[in-house]
């Protein structure tokens, strides 16, 4: 009968076992791994915009502490309605034209268009005429002169009460009309009024000619 000799070098081998902790290690390495890629995916969909960092009221002089930058998950229209954060320079020292609340993204339409009132400025409102307001072609942000005319049973005397302003707003008359479908559509007629920005002795002076005078509005060249 044969007999099978053992070494003992083979009489000491040690039974195959895997290590734990290498194990451990790649399984770790797979999670974060995936993690990353989760994350990288999530970025991909999500884009930077301003978001309101408190509760800010009609009127706001906007800083940069106002608002902060996040990324958010938006779909197209929000987003091109929205203020991208690469933005942030050009609406810093901007007024809200509608108040705005902490947390919210910031809107577009929430941003006047319209320079912030210094602190000895108001807005004042005058009614106007299409004739006798450069036929009605005065908009939001046009310079114009105004004119008052006294008359009396004798004679006409015109002066010039505000030399030069900036018009803050302007109004028309608008009409609705109700079609067949029963949908509603509203046009806007002529000019009836129009608000300036002025100083307080320029807003008595308004006032006086308003209830005393005739007023006419000269459209001026921009940039003078």
């Amino acid at each position: 009968m044969a007999v099978a000799s053992v070494s003992p070098s083979r009489a000491l081998r040690r039974p195959l076992r895997l290590d734990v902790r290498a194990l451990v290690g790649v399984l770790l390495m797979l999670v974060a791994t995936g993690g990353s890629i989760l994350v990288w995916s999530a970025e991909q969909d999500t884009r930077s915009v301003l978001v309101v960092a408190r509760e800010l009221p009609a009127g706001t002089i906007l800083t940069s502490g106002d608002v902060v930058t996040a990324r958010a998950r938006l779909d197209d229209a929000v987003y091109f309605a929205s203020v991208p954060a690469a933005q942030i320079n050009t609406v810093v020292g901007k007024q809200l034209a509608e108040p705005a609340h902490a947390n919210q993204v910031l809107n577009k339409l929430q941003i006047s268009n319209r320079a912030p009132l210094a602190a000895d400025q108001m807005v004042f409102a005058i009614p106007v005429q299409t004739n006798a307001a450069a036929g009605g072609r005065i908009r939001n942000g046009d310079q114009v002169q105004v004119f008052a005319t006294e008359k009396t049973n004798t004679a006409t005397s015109t002066r010039v009460v505000l030399p030069r302003a900036v018009v803050y707003d302007t109004g028309r008359e608008t009409s609705t009309s109700l079609s067949t479908s029963g949908s509603t559509t509203t046009t806007s007629g002529a000019l009836n009024w129009i608000t300036l920005v002025v100083t307080e002795p320029q807003a008595v002076e308004l006032a006086r000619a308003r209830w005393t005078a005739d007023l006419d509005v000269a459209l001026l060249p921009a940039g003078q």
